[in-house]
């Protein structure tokens, strides 16, 4: 059975009911009301991707004022017109209106079944068209909001370095900076070590329930790596030339070392270590 619902338009019973019984068996979805209104009430209840409509219904809203009402409130359904007086202004205004197709009375159950497979097909089209630029209209929502996060992060980061420079004492320079990381990244283990002369690192600022060594001492030979304090995942990572900044967390963590935040976030403690 074909799932895409057809609502039939027509206000003879017989015709209404013929038809509604031949495309039932041919395994269409379909409904069938007597009236445009009718149909109007029908499709505020439920979606019909194509309405099969007579042209001329006595006493009501004609076919053609049908379609130009379901472009109207229903612009995504697709109207497909049956008339039996097809003459070429019929036509012309009935693609004015917004019909999708014409069929011509008398009409052979196989020629509707043609136009309407070819309607449910530009409907699905249509259908998954609309869903792609709701996602893409989310994405750049999405996008918008990380940028816009993005940028206040980085103005907040630019202030506290600002504040950092006018700080009376380095661990008050330093301080905010380390709030910012904790609050973000929520190590269990924080320490900041300046590079001395002599290439070892001293640390200047130390948190956590377990001891930090106050000095790092520069390897013989190969990089400088965590020292092994406890923690179940440590980071030891460089602030350019002029120091270490080092994590700890008890279990694992969210944090990513090439974080786009934590890199400007390094640059400020980096900032911080080179000019106080």
């Amino acid at each position: 059975m074909i799932q895409q619902p057809i609502l039939i338009v027509d206000d003879e019973p017989d015709v209404r009911e013929t038809l509604l019984e031949a495309l039932q068996e041919q395994g269409y979805t379909a409904e069938a009301v007597a009236s445009g209104e009718a149909a109007l009430e029908r499709m505020a209840q439920r979606s019909f991707p194509v309405v099969l409509t007579d042209l001329h219904m006595p006493g009501g809203q004609t076919g053609l004022d049908l379609i130009g009402a379901i472009r109207h409130h229903f612009p995504d359904t697709l109207c497909v017109l049956i008339t039996a007086y097809a003459t070429l202004d019929t036509s012309i205004e009935a693609l004015k209106r917004g019909a999708y197709d014409l069929i011509q009375k008398p009409f052979r159950l196989a020629e509707m079944e043609v136009v309407l497979n070819r309607a449910l097909d530009h409907a699905s089209l249509l259908q998954k068209l609309h869903e792609y630029q709701e996602e893409l209209e989310t994405r750049i929502l999405s996008r918008t909001r990380d940028l816009q996060e993005a940028q206040q992060e980085a103005l907040a980061l630019c202030d506290l370095g600002l504040q950092a420079l006018e700080a009376p004492s380095f661990n008050e320079a330093l301080g905010p900076l380390l709030d910012h990381l904790a609050a973000r990244w929520a190590p269990h283990g924080l320490a900041c070590y300046r590079r001395s002369k002599d290439g070892n690192l001293y640390s200047v600022v130390a948190r956590g329930h377990l001891p930090l060594p106050a000095r790092l001492d520069r390897p013989l030979a190969g990089p400088l790596t965590a020292p092994g304090l406890g923690y179940f995942e440590e980071h030891l990572l460089p602030l350019g030339n002029a120091g270490w900044i080092y994590l700890g967390f008890e279990s694992r963590s969210a944090f990513v070392e090439n974080d786009p935040g934590f890199l400007l976030l390094s640059r400020q403690l980096e900032l911080v270590l080179r000019v106080r």
